[in-house]
């Protein structure tokens, strides 16, 4: 609970900032539950002889809900040098009157950890210079102030209660705040990890359909090069230019982002499917003979052909060519650029030959020229 808690988003401010702000106002929360309750137990032990202290603190009190005000107006910075300058003065002040037999003191421990929660990176000056006043606040605490205070002495067996009360609940702040910088360690690490994974899928994604771009279909096909148990398919938008010239470039990326959620879904399992560039699409199946992956090209085929594509008060249909090639067809067909080269070139025969149609590469140079209208 306390660790969701210090992770609470504060005044709309997120990131670092928002983190150190969180921090600071459960802080300054916890800070006034302390200050009440000391107050309230000064006062009814003895509001006369302890009056300072009480006095003490219900301004610091005040002072922590202020600090709570600016944190939640945004101003982060302002809330924290309030929080730790009052925190560390009245636990001096309280220290100093009382002695440090009380255990007052104590709670100046889990100061030098908070500091690293309420300021941030930016502000790592503060975070140091806040941890030296906090440990000098302590040993003087320890080592100046008089054993039984300068201003009032409790009894042995007030004595006996108070330290121990002291020292569990400044203990208990020490778990918890080790508890948060563990959780913002693992949540920093798995933010990071987050990051990389999104900008792993971004670098290998095509952006308008979804599917893989250039860069991981050649990685895979580089994995498989010279296995000779695959084959590769290039398919082709028919008369793409001329939908793009008639209707715009925003039909034209409906359509391509249509049809690249149909190879998708239409693709089998151990296949793959990227977009290839422009119109084009390309698709390695793996452990597939040339007339199984002839067989699943036409039915890529039809799927396309069946396909129509909405687009403002009109739609498109729409066929695609594909030119497929076997990696093991003729001896030293799993290079990667001679199956590349063998799928293509069927493409341009398929286009040849009327387009909307599915071509198998033959053995045989490629032609000469594969230019092709889209």
């Amino acid at each position: 609970m306390a660790v969701r808690l210090l992770d609470r988003r504060v005044g709309g401010i997120t990131g670092d900032s928002g983190r150190a702000a969180s921090a600071t106002h459960t802080f300054l929360i916890i800070a006034i539950v302390l200050s009440v309750a000391y107050g309230t137990f000064f006062v009814l032990y003895d509001s006369q002889g302890l009056a300072p202290i009480i006095a003490a603190s219900v301004l610091a009190t005040a002072l922590f809900a202020v600090g709570i005000m600016l944190v939640r107006t945004g101003h982060q910075l302002i809330g924290a040098v309030v929080a730790v300058t009052v925190g560390i003065a009245q636990v001096a002040f309280v220290a100093t009157f009382l002695g440090w037999q009380s255990g007052i003191q104590l709670y100046l421990v889990p100061g030098g950890q908070l500091v690293f929660l309420v300021f941030t990176d930016k502000q790592r000056a503060l975070r140091w210079a806040y941890l030296v006043v906090a440990v000098a606040a302590f040993f003087y605490c320890q080592l100046v102030v008089p054993v039984g205070g300068g201003g009032y002495t409790f009894g042995p067996t007030t004595l006996d209660v108070l330290f121990p009360v002291n020292a569990a609940v400044s203990l208990g702040l020490v778990y918890v705040l080790a508890a948060v910088s563990h959780y913002r360690a693992a949540a920093a690490r798995e933010a990071a990890d987050h990051a990389a994974e999104r900008a792993e899928h971004l670098a290998n994604t095509d952006a308008l359909t979804g599917l893989a771009n250039r860069r991981p279909v050649l990685e895979q096909l580089e994995a498989l090069a010279g296995t000779g148990h695959y084959c590769v398919a290039i398919a082709d938008l028919d008369h793409f230019k001329a939908l793009n010239d008639q209707y715009g470039h925003a039909c034209g990326d409906r359509v391509l982002a249509g049809v690249g959620a149909t190879l998708a879904n239409e693709l089998r399992a151990g296949d793959a499917v990227g977009r290839w560039g422009g119109e084009e699409f390309i698709f390695i199946l793996d452990g597939t003979t040339l007339t199984g992956a002839q067989s699943m090209m036409e039915r890529m085929r039809v799927a396309v052909e069946e396909l129509t594509l909405a687009c403002g008060d009109h739609a498109h249909a729409v066929t695609m060519s594909v030119g497929v090639a076997d990696a093991h067809a003729v001896p030293g067909d799993g290079a990667l650029g001679v199956v590349l080269r063998r799928a293509d070139a069927a493409l341009y025969r398929a286009k040849q030959a009327g387009r909307n149609l599915v071509v198998a590469a033959t053995p045989g140079p490629e032609p000469a020229d594969r230019r092709r209208d889209a």
